[in-house]
């Protein structure tokens, strides 16, 4: 669906998440793609009265309309002359704006179910961000990668607010490639985790931008060790726990310069009792927002299905997470209860 407006709208409720799942997109209408966008229906939210919006209007539906893509209008005062004005320019169908606009976007999602069909909740900056970040060759030439990273970050953020961390987790726990479902799926469980404990949306970003970027190291693991389907030899784990080491290099070395993301890309795999890898951090040294990362971490790796073991429900891996105090700060670990199962 393509959004026309001459208003600011904020993205909240149904707009925001027509929009997250890829549903909507909305353009200022003095701001319209003047190539034609492809869609299945346009939306006109329009003040008939202002000339400008509408002559404006009017050049966007030449190129955008198609033979079979109903054009509704949104009309804020609905009368017999702007019903005429919408017809003029158009109109195959008409939505009273009175109980306002998110009200609308209820009553055309009614009329035209094809618009709450499934779509991906997963928004394509982090879609995008996710496969650059786990591409080896990307981080042979030089460039700053934080605003790519915090682009894709602020994203899954929006997603889970919007869409819920149950739904994240469906649409993210479908993916092929472990590795990208892995870091989607941390960076979803650190989001959802900051927004129950009420954090600022600066801290929540912060969280999330952990978890979305804590495994970058394994773009240099081999695939063949990352996707093996029986256990792995001493070697082999001796390669897979460079990882948190690489991350935190390549990271730095392109432009990451928040030092507690950079903590919790090398410390993720780190234990309170000392017996975590690389460098054998024990509770008294590790920041808390480590410590939440690597709950996010191991209770994500717990519920994906990998190749050598079979998923576990959410109540299995919170319970494995419980279990093991003296590897897990318990005081987060109930802390992201809240987030992950039902109250």
């Amino acid at each position: 669906m393509l959004l026309f407006t001459d208003r600011e709208l904020v993205q909240e409720g149904e707009l925001k998440r027509l929009i997250m799942r890829g549903v909507c997109r909305m353009f200022p209408i003095h701001a319209a793609p003047t190539i034609k966008v492809k869609n299945a229906l346009i939306l006109c939210d329009i003040d008939l009265e202002n000339l400008a919006s509408a002559s404006m209007l009017r050049l966007a539906l030449a190129v955008h309309r198609a033979p079979d893509s109903p054009v509704v209008f949104l009309l804020r005062d609905r009368n017999h002359h702007t019903e005429s004005q919408a017809r003029a320019l158009g109109a195959n169908d008409m939505l009273s704006g009175d109980e306002g606009f998110n009200a609308a976007l209820r009553q055309l999602m009614n009329k035209y179910p094809f618009l709450s069909a499934h779509h991906s909740c997963v928004p394509p900056e982090a879609q995008l961000a996710i496969e650059d970040l786990l591409e080896a060759n990307i981080w042979h030439a030089a460039g700053n990668y934080e605003g790519l990273i915090d682009a894709g970050a602020q994203a899954v953020l929006d997603a889970v607010e919007a869409e819920g961390i149950h739904h994240w987790m469906e649409e993210v726990m479908s993916y092929d490639n472990l590795t990208y479902q892995h870091c989607l799926l941390v960076a979803g469980t650190a989001a959802a985790f900051g927004s129950s404990l009420g954090f600022s949306r600066e801290d929540k970003v912060l969280l999330t931008t952990a978890g979305f970027a804590h495994d970058v190291g394994k773009a240099f693991i081999p695939l063949e060790i990352l996707n093996k389907e029986t256990a792995l030899d001493a070697a082999e784990i001796a390669n897979v726990r460079r990882h948190p080491m690489i991350g935190y290099a390549i990271l730095k070395e392109h432009g990451v310069q928040n030092t507690d993301v950079l903590s919790c890309v090398r410390s993720h795999h780190e234990l309170l009792d000392g017996s975590g890898y690389p460098a054998g951090l024990t509770g008294n040294s590790l920041p808390d927002l480590v410590k939440m990362v690597t709950v996010c971490d191991v209770f994500s790796a717990l519920v994906e299905r990998r190749t050598y073991k079979k998923p576990v429900t959410s109540e299995a891996a919170y319970d494995y997470l419980t279990n093991n105090g003296q590897w897990f700060d318990q005081a987060l670990v109930r802390a992201f209860r809240r987030s992950i199962l039902p109250t």
